[in-house]
């Protein structure tokens, strides 16, 4: 008798839609038996583990409005299937955005950046291998977090809540510190800042993100802001494929040396994108000189709850909002 092989997805239907609003009533019918394809790099692998079998795979990549990148007086509109290798390449968005373009370009390698989205980065779920693996953590429906009691070395040191997973998207907390907002279509189309994508486990510990059945991500907008610098830094085990062990991405304005509009935002560190108001306060409204920055890289720690394996990270994440902000000082 045949068996079905480890990596053979079950038997599901492929959905093309030719709109959005098709999209979104496909999307609404099956419910939780349907799932989204964006560039696939999530999905696929999950469908072939057998981790998702859905009765229905709506792919949006028949859609042409989805991938479009343009920039306006007051604001760049990306396209939720814009890819990262696309982000990467923009010679305008690397220079009104940098965090944006160095986010996208740490992610994995240039072959998955050429398929990959930043609607699928933004929204993929969970990478802890508890969770993907043959166990039955709390996430999945267990009783207990697997990863406190077990390996932990790459997990949360903020923010853990039954679950200590940290999200793995690298574009989120650049987003987030550029301060944009992502257009959610359904039956009512919405805008929302992007940090209310994420769903902490303390609130919902069987999801990551907000949308539901009939809501689809459908843009990105970054506001163009005058004399705003970024940047983005990521340490991972290696400089190509690994998930970040931790990161940061920052947003400021100098104001005659004195730093305004900062935003902090840690990645690979909490199950959300950690947004860390303590050292914002430490630089808000001072001059960005060596004190200052100390006292962020010391504030950024503040609150930090490491596991048995995994306290090298409040001295890498106090290292890179130093080092990040000593970049965009000079």
């Amino acid at each position: 008798m045949w068996q079905i092989a480890v990596d053979e997805p079950a038997a599901f239907e492929l959905l093309s839609p030719r709109s959005l609003d098709e999209a979104v009533e496909l999307s609404a019918r099956h419910g939780s038996d349907s799932a989204v394809l964006a560039g696939g790099s999530d999905l696929l692998d999950q469908l072939k583990q057998h981790r998702r079998t859905p009765r229905y795979v709506i792919n949006l990549k028949t859609i042409p409005d989805l991938r479009t990148l343009t920039v306006s007086g007051e604001r760049i509109s990306i396209g939720a299937l814009t890819t990262l290798g696309d982000l990467e390449r923009h010679n305008e968005l690397s220079r009104l955005c940098p965090a944006l373009t160095k986010a996208a370009a740490r992610v994995a390698t240039p072959q998955i950046r050429n398929v990959g989205t930043l609607g699928g980065n933004l929204l993929q779920d969970s990478r802890c291998p508890y969770y993907r693996g043959p166990w039955y953590c709390y996430r999945a429906g267990g009783i207990q977090c697997d990863a406190r009691h077990g390996v932990n070395q790459e997990h949360a040191i903020f923010g853990g809540n039954r679950c200590y997973t940290v999200s793995p998207s690298d574009t989120a907390p650049a987003l987030i510190a550029l301060g944009a907002t992502a257009t959610i279509h359904g039956p009512a189309a919405r805008e929302a800042p992007v940090e209310e994508l994420f769903m902490a486990p303390g609130e919902n510990i069987t999801v990551m993100h907000r949308l539901a059945p009939g809501q689809i991500l459908s843009e990105i907008t970054v506001p163009i802001r005058s004399g705003v610098r970024s940047t983005f830094i990521k340490y991972a085990m290696r400089q190509s494929w690994d998930f970040a062990i931790a990161s940061v991405a920052v947003a400021l304005r100098l104001d005659g040396g004195i730093a305004r509009d900062a935003r902090i935002v840690l990645g690979g560190v909490a199950p959300i994108p950690w947004r860390n108001v303590d050292a914002e306060r430490e630089i808000e409204g001072k001059r960005l000189d060596q004190n200052t920055i100390e006292s962020a890289a010391r504030a950024a720690i503040v609150g930090a709850r490491p596991l048995a394996q995994n306290e090298y990270k409040v001295p890498l994440v106090k290292s890179l909002v130093r080092s990040a902000l000593m970049e965009l000082a000079r």
